[in-house]
């Protein structure tokens, strides 16, 4: 009996044996087909192929993954799966993702700014002897080998605070003034290349630049808070809104009472509102609003006035003169901050980077929505005014 049902045991083994062989070999099948599926829509994730030629798109179009509103989301999720790791602006924000991200298109973000470079080098030689700023705004971080130029407007106070932090022990503010120490003064020429005082001949240069007009509207956004307002009164607001708005005033003693009313306005926000409002009269022009606005800032500039915010960035960071071995596009962030970083060895430093409200500084088609097209006659002056920006950068009017 007890043989008789070991024979039956061993039977039923035997015959179970294939069963499970053929699940397993099917199980394995089915896990490389789902693997295979899987990583294959993830890389379709990081990296975007032209159908037509198979060549990779612009960075331009890359920006279609971070650069959408929140109504498209939706869609976006649909076709590429990546709202798990998009802000609430509709951009990049996972440090894992933006890696890998960066890792599929690095040779074409590299070759994006090679291109660029060899641009910046033809705007050059057209040139001639043009004049540039005759103060030098290049600053030396010999302690990592590099040389920044801080183009206002264009991600500087995320450089400028960074350094700061870094290599400034004892600091109650971050004004870029504690960095004036590092500004380079000219000196001598090495092999080609223009070196500076006090400044290593293997420092990598570098600047970050951002379209013009969106520099302009950033400025803008800036000089309506309370604490800008106040720090940039006597440089260029109170000129620029007076200067516009005169026109508005009926009588000399109407302009006095306004006057008075704006000075007391400007101290109530020097002193931090310790106190109540002061009396605004709704007819004064002078604070309706109580600062300039685009149109007016345009106008200022054409005055003649000259400010490291608005000037152009070729003229600001003496580009042609320079030799700066990179610059990067606000605009083409994350992926070409990655590559900066990078390059720089500053790499373990992209998550203070990424988390600063720089990195997530509107780009321009999002910058420039909610403000009215330019007139003609201010796209002729933008172009003259920033035309070595536009030429050099690629952007458009």
């Amino acid at each position: 009996m007890h043989e008789q049902r070991s024979e039956m045991n061993r039977r039923h083994h035997q015959s179970t044996y294939p069963k499970k062989f053929t699940q397993m070999i099917l199980t394995i099948i089915l896990f490389c087909i789902g693997g295979t599926y899987y990583f294959s829509n993830r890389a379709q994730d990081f990296q975007i192929y032209s159908t037509s030629d198979n060549e990779n798109l612009s960075v331009k179009h890359l920006q279609t993954y971070y650069q959408h509103s929140p109504l498209e989301l939706q869609k976006i999720d649909e076709l590429y799966n990546i709202t798990k790791v998009l802000d609430y602006k509709g951009r990049l924000s996972d440090i894992d993702y933006l890696d890998n991200f960066y890792y599929y298109n690095k040779e074409f973000v590299e070759t994006t700014i090679n291109k660029r470079m060899k641009q910046v080098d033809k705007v050059c030689a057209t040139m001639g002897n043009e004049i540039p700023y005759s103060s030098v705004h290049l600053y030396q971080i010999n302690e990592i080998g590099v040389s920044w130029c801080p183009v206002f407007k264009a991600g500087s106070t995320t450089w400028k605070n960074y350094f700061i932090k870094r290599f400034v022990n004892l600091h109650f503010t971050n004004s870029l003034s504690l960095l004036e120490d590092r500004i380079l003064t000219k000196s001598r020429m090495v092999g080609g290349k223009l070196l500076y005082k006090d400044e290593k001949i293997s420092n990598i240069r570098f600047t970050v630049v951002r379209h013009p007009l969106s520099r302009l509207i950033s400025h803008v956004h800036n000089a309506a808070k309370d604490n800008e307002m106040v720090a940039m009164k006597n440089s260029w607001i109170y000129d620029a809104i007076f200067d516009n708005r005169k026109g508005r005033v009926n009588s000399s003693a109407e302009l006095e009472t306004y006057k008075d009313e704006f000075d007391r306005y400007y101290l109530w926000l020097t002193l931090k509102k310790v106190y109540s409002k002061p009396r605004i009269s709704d007819k004064n022009p002078f604070l309706n609003p109580p600062y300039p606005v685009l149109n007016e800032l345009i106008r200022f500039i054409r005055t003649g006035r000259t400010n490291g915010h608005w000037a152009p960035a070729w003229r600001w960071c003496d580009i042609c003169c320079n030799r700066y071995n990179y610059i990067i596009k606000l605009e083409e962030e994350p992926l070409e901050l990655w590559f900066l970083l990078d390059k720089v060895g500053l790499w373990s430093e992209r998550r203070y980077f990424h988390d600063t409200k720089a990195n997530s500084s509107p780009k321009f088609d999002n910058e420039t929505q909610n403000f009215p097209a330019l007139n003609d006659d201010q796209k002729r002056w933008m172009r003259m005014y920033y035309d070595r920006d536009f030429e050099m950068f690629d952007y458009d009017v």
